[in-house]
């Protein structure tokens, strides 16, 4: 019987229990983890690493400023995933065409009818799908919009918690509260904390193309994010973000574009590239020259830091890990996470 079977009461407690293993949290036990399914691509992994898996977000739905959800839902992706006892996310998003739009999560914030609107939606698409409760992941959030993204946010919580679902919410990795800050100024952790059941902190994207080259998520600066969180949310409500991928800077043009884990190897090895280590970030890269006579420079993850980062999620005491995204690595990401964890499997 899959979840989303049982009673609402049972359907409630059944992350509760596998996340915190009971009433009395412990880091001894088992952590959650969360992978993200992006598209078509992701359900090689899904298959492949399950064993490794147990809470799957499909990042495939959007909201526009009236709040209609539109996308589809994987419908043999969250089969095999409910199949195996994993707990299953509507993520909805307020991305556009090409970025995540402001405007559209100011219209839902700030219009009471819009934004009950938007949660009957997610809400029906929760219910029509199967899926154990739903991803907020709302980006570029004016910081103006602060108080009303948290009302918003316990409203959702509060209609998904009485019909039994969960409620995630993404949020931006932070050093401290900002209410100035332009792009996390909008998500006050400890209002947030008190109404979702989880939250996902984005620990990743440090750095990238958009400014100048360095690490994708140095240890020095996740470790302090997770610091902060555990400092005004519960640890047991938080997963730690890790990703599964680097940035390629091109240093010519000023541009760069995003490496897949499992691409990286095949990089190295093409462009005889020596890899470096660096002690700050406990972060690789390296550095290397294209055909065209163009400067690269490449920050990435591997089998050392990662580890180094999913074992947080035991020293802090967090409800796990959660990774973007699904088919961007291989065996031996998984392996490196669960090093981390303390899994250690084959």
């Amino acid at each position: 019987m899959s979840d989303c079977k049982l009673p609402w009461k049972v359907r409630l407690l059944l992350p509760l229990l596998m996340v915190m293993g009971g009433p009395a949290f412990s880091q001894a036990q088992p952590k959650a983890v969360m992978a993200y399914w992006e598209n078509p691509a992701s359900e090689h992994s899904l298959r492949a690493f399950a064993s490794y898996l147990n809470q799957i977000p499909t990042d495939t739905f959007a909201i526009n400023s009236k709040g209609k959800v539109s996308g589809t839902a994987p419908v043999a992706a969250l089969a095999f995933a409910r199949s195996k006892g994993m707990q299953t996310f509507a993520t909805v998003s307020n991305f556009g065409k090409t970025d995540f739009v402001p405007y559209i999560a100011h219209n839902i914030v700030n219009h009471a009818a819009i934004r009950a609107k938007a949660i009957e939606n997610m809400l029906a698409v929760v219910e029509t799908n199967g899926y154990s409760g739903v991803n907020v992941d709302f980006e570029s959030v004016p910081r103006r919009d602060r108080a009303a993204f948290s009302r918003f946010i316990h409203d959702v919580a509060h209609s998904m918690r009485a019909a039994g679902y969960l409620t995630v919410v993404s949020v931006p990795a932070e050093l401290q509260d900002d209410p100035t800050d332009p792009w996390a100024g909008a998500f006050d952790f400890k209002a947030l904390g008190r109404d979702a059941d989880i939250l996902q902190l984005m620990t990743y994207d440090e750095n990238g193309p958009w400014g100048p080259p360095g690490p994708v998520a140095g240890l020095n600066w996740v470790e302090p994010c997770a610091q902060f969180a555990v400092s005004v949310v519960p640890a047991s409500k938080i997963s730690l973000g890790i990703p599964a991928y680097g940035y390629d800077w091109n240093l010519t043009k000023g541009t760069g574009v995003q490496v897949y884990w499992k691409n990286i190897p095949a990089l190295i090895a093409k462009v005889g590239a020596v890899p470096q280590w660096d002690v700050a970030s406990s972060s690789p890269y390296f550095s290397y020259t294209a055909a065209n006579r163009a400067s690269h420079v490449v920050w990435y993850e591997n089998a050392e830091s990662i580890p180094l980062k999913s074992a947080l999620a035991v020293r802090y005491g967090l409800a796990g890990v959660s990774v973007f995204a699904l088919g961007f690595e291989d065996l031996t990401f998984w392996e490196a996470v669960s090093s981390g964890l303390g899994t250690g499997r084959n």
